[in-house]
């Protein structure tokens, strides 16, 4: 069973601003801001949705196949990763750079960010699959988000859908063919209503027929994960996550039942920009490793509690023990 995992390859280059936003940000003015802000420290780090997610996958044993493109400056970041055992065999090399983000995050973790697609604008390598593979669909170009949903979907694979800061640059076509296919559709509060008001479909979205199909056994016999197991032994097609900042997550069922997950704690708030990142990791972790949806959504807050506590996204260390040590320690279910 692998995991593939698209979305951007970029540099973080991150700006600390010790103020707050909203004290400087005057509603009566909003048709013409005009605000420049003093930071206190500028880091260029090695980040993107897809290098994120696939960095922490690898902290916790996983092989992740990295789906993307970098520019020529980007051959150092391929040989971390190669040397962290992700599989950079289907990057696209491009003439381009590599697309790069400029995140300012103020003293009460907003943030700020412009994004330079560079080498993320090429035309992604459609992988060959397996059936028991899995696939995370993170932020990029949104051709590449639709293509990669209808690969998946012709080769009946579950994916998550993860579309972050592309919503506002997909399509509704695209976001309907994104989200209509989705074992799992994640994101935090305001975009998991973005994306539902953008498709004009209520919370939750039903399970699409076809997946369904996919996922009885009709098509995908002898898979052992064919269904998403949630908290005691209900079975479900499609599920919403929606991540809550320090209230923790949630998990909607197609049902509209709520399943609450709490937050691991911190032993000190550093920068909270890899979080969202390291959370689908752990996420994906717990899956992979045949754990219920309400157990993977810990593990996913556990790792994520990592991430806050270093700056930058890809500067905590930790493996599966670890992890599992510290979720024991947060949450009542033990693993």
């Amino acid at each position: 069973m692998r995991i593939w995992v698209s979305g951007s390859l970029a540099y973080d280059i991150i700006l600390d601003y010790q103020g707050k936003f909203a004290d400087h940000i005057r509603p009566e003015k909003l048709h013409v801001i005009s605000l420049s802000f003093l930071v206190r420290s500028v880091n260029k780090t090695i980040g993107g949705t897809a290098g994120n997610i696939a960095y922490s996958l690898a902290m916790l044993g996983m092989k992740p196949c990295l789906l993307a493109a970098v520019g020529e400056d980007g051959k150092e970041m391929l040989g971390r990763y190669g040397k962290l055992g992700i599989s950079v065999k289907n990057i696209r090399i491009s003439r381009l750079p590599t697309a790069a983000a400029y995140i300012m995050t103020d003293s009460m973790d907003n943030q700020i960010t412009g994004f330079h697609p560079g080498a993320m604008n090429e035309k992604i390598k459609l992988p060959k699959l397996k059936k028991n593979d899995w696939a995370i669909i993170a932020a990029e170009n949104p051709r590449n988000m639709a293509a990669l949903a209808r690969h998946y979907q012709k080769n009946q694979i579950r994916y998550i859908f993860d579309p972050g800061q592309a919503i506002t640059s997909l399509s509704k076509s695209q976001m309907r063919q994104c989200v209509s296919g989705a074992a799992i559709v994640i994101g935090n509060d305001y975009e998991i209503d973005n994306i539902f008001g953008k498709i004009k479909s209520p919370l939750p979205s039903p399970p699409p027929p076809d997946f369904a199909k996919a996922t009885t056994g009709t098509r995908g016999e002898g898979n052992k994960n064919e269904f998403l197991p949630l908290e005691g032994g209900g079975k479900v097609g499609v599920v919403i996550i929606r991540t809550l900042g320090p209230k923790g997550s949630e998990i909607v069922c197609p049902n509209g039942k709520k399943i609450k997950i709490g937050v691991a704690q911190v032993k000190k708030s550093v920068d909270p920009t890899g979080a969202g990142d390291a959370y689908r990791a752990g996420l994906i972790c717990g899956i992979m490793r045949g754990f219920d949806l309400k157990i993977a959504a810990q593990l996913g807050a556990t790792s994520a509690a990592f991430a806050v506590e270093h700056y930058g996204t890809q500067n905590h260390h930790f493996n599966y023990g670890i992890l599992v040590k510290r979720h024991n320690k947060n949450f009542e279910s033990r693993i």
